[in-house]
């Protein structure tokens, strides 16, 4: 054990005494400038210091070691001599652990505190060796999901400008990875897929089950081309690929989705909504507000599900919004609906173009409440 101490009278004499007992005591003349001796890993788990119990706020010796104990964590053992009407120690440590001994001492007693002070050091290098791991744990899993969310946010779809539809969309996950997801692209001249997803629950499974949809995306929806035909495979691919999961963990492989396709030539509109809250579009030109919001339930839940088709026309000039839970749903314990405020909200700013339109909504959002879901919204027009 490497045992520190100062040369005042007091302590001297204990070293002394400490030597007879074949312990090694080093006196430190500039504890300041000699730290280095117990920064090492292997000295911290060894080391002990010795001061008197009546630290002298004029020796800046004694107030450095102390000073140093306290920023490694290295015990101390106080001494002092018994004298009558004792007065109490000015300053004891908040942080590290000490004892307290009187002097003279027999051998007995100093060898069973300095024995319970190694196992105490022993101890507290053990935890400061264990938070560090765990600190570097954390931050290796902290670079991880950020690594994870450029993946996802860069699967995200670029907005659409042309003459016959504009489209944008946001994400705003409520941590590092989502279990919400949208895509779109051109399937043909002037036909265009849209999918939204929003992954039932929290946590790493969302994220890797939204990664797992996104590969399966930009194939599917230029293959099947009907909103019918993807709502049943997806939920056939979720059956398979998680068959061998729990029962009571099956609530917790099913999303929700909302799946359509827009033929801009024939200004048409064909969805599946399975069971995400009620999308709108608004035409300018009769001043009505549709709500889209028929289809199914969510995917994953079933082997065989009954789904329903919508398909309508559309005017020149509509303006829709697609958006999930998060946006329309609040926390416990209020835990309001608020698909009435987001059809209030998405009427009085459909005049904005596309990006204070979506601005507007998760603002709005954000003044109701904390957010703690995923939310992801697309906004667009069809001329």
């Amino acid at each position: 054990m490497n045992i520190y101490t100062i040369d005042v009278p007091l302590c001297k004499d204990f070293g002394l005494m400490l030597e007879s007992l074949n312990k090694k005591v080093t006196f430190l003349e500039d504890p300041l400038n000699q730290s280095h001796l117990f920064q090492d890993s292997t000295d911290l788990m060894q080391s002990l210091f010795i001061l008197p119990l009546h630290i002298s706020k004029d020796s800046w010796q004694q107030t450095s070691l102390f000073a140093l104990a306290e920023s490694h964590d290295i015990p101390i053992l106080f001494i002092y001599k018994r004298t009558k009407g004792m007065r109490p120690p000015p300053a004891l440590p908040k942080r590290t652990f000490y004892e307290t001994m009187a002097v003279p001492a027999d051998s007995v007693e100093v060898r069973i505190k300095l024995k319970s002070l190694q196992n105490i050091s022993m101890q507290l290098f053990s935890a400061k060796m264990k938070g560090h791991e765990l600190e570097k744990i954390n931050q290796k899993s902290a670079r991880s999901l950020r690594i994870a969310k450029d993946f996802q946010l860069s699967g995200l779809p670029l907005s659409i400008n042309k003459a016959d539809i504009e489209v944008k969309g946001l994400s705003q996950p409520s941590s590092e990875l989502s279990g919400d997801l949208f895509y779109w692209t051109e399937v043909d001249d002037r036909t265009y897929g849209f999918i939204m997803i929003d992954v039932w629950g929290k946590g790493i499974h969302t994220a890797l089950i939204n990664m797992y949809i996104r590969t399966l995306m930009p194939e599917l929806i230029k293959r099947v081309k009907d909103p019918i035909f993807i709502t049943e495979e997806l939920n056939k691919h979720m059956q398979d690929l998680f068959q061998g999961v729990k029962r009571e963990n099956k609530n917790h492989v099913c999303y929700k989705a909302f799946i359509a396709y827009v033929n801009t030539k024939d200004r048409l509109i064909e969805y599946v909504n399975c069971g995400l809250p009620s999308a709108f579009l608004y035409s300018p030109c009769t001043n009505q507000l549709l709500n889209l919001n028929e289809g199914s339930n969510p995917i994953g839940l079933i082997p065989e599900m009954p789904i329903k088709k919508i398909v309508f026309h559309y005017e020149p000039g509509s303006r829709f919004i697609i958006y999930t839970d998060g946006l329309s749903k609040t926390p416990v314990p209020s835990a309001i609906d608020r698909s009435d405020n987001i059809e209030m909200d998405f009427i009085e700013n459909v005049h904005l173009d596309t990006h204070d339109l979506l601005k507007e909504l998760l603002v709005s959002r954000m003044r109701h409440s904390v957010i703690n879901d995923d939310i992801c919204i697309i906004a667009g027009t069809l001329f």
